[in-house]
């Protein structure tokens, strides 16, 4: 059975900045995005970026009523949380599947929901183990986060993963 990813914005927009989006369909992995945060201006993806990846399988899913629902009551729980957060939960809690994102409240609530989530960073890790890329790639997307002000990720966890690309 393949194993789903669910994106968030934030994580989207990372693996864009480090040019991985193009190497991310190698894994072994249903990438799947809400549609509401397919939709969000956040993103800022091109039409042929968003071809590309569905191209290569990504699924947009479109959440059912009652998933709406479930979505805005993890809001009404939880304020601090995007609506597109919520949709992300819930997709992932639908799809049984990863939840890759950045924020710390929605982890914590994805956790709490019996939730696998990760980040970026274990993008590179799965990248590097399953051997779909050159190492180049993923040094490359390391130094271009490691720069990158918008980019937030603690910086001894790239250092450490540089150090072991290296």
């Amino acid at each position: 059975m393949t194993r789903v990813i669910v994106n968030d914005a934030s994580c989207l927009i990372d693996l864009r900045k480090g040019a991985l989006l193009e190497v991310l369909h190698r894994l072994p992995y249903r990438l799947v995005i809400p549609l509401p945060v397919r939709a969000s201006e956040v993103l800022r993806f091109s039409d042929e970026q968003w071809r590309q990846l569905d191209e290569h399988g990504l699924v947009t899913h479109d959440l059912a009523p009652a998933e709406v629902a479930q979505a805005f009551e993890f809001k009404r729980r939880h304020r601090a949380l995007s609506a597109n957060d919520c949709f992300c939960l819930v997709t992932a809690l639908t799809n049984r599947g990863i939840l890759l994102t950045g924020d710390r409240l929605l982890r914590q609530v994805a956790d709490e929901n019996g939730l696998n989530v990760h980040g970026v960073l274990w993008v590179i890790d799965e990248l590097a183990a399953s051997g779909v890329c050159g190492t180049s790639l993923l040094v490359d997307a390391l130094r271009v986060w490691q720069s990158d002000r918008t980019v937030f990720l603690p910086q001894h966890e790239i250092s450490k993963r540089l150090n072991s690309l290296a």
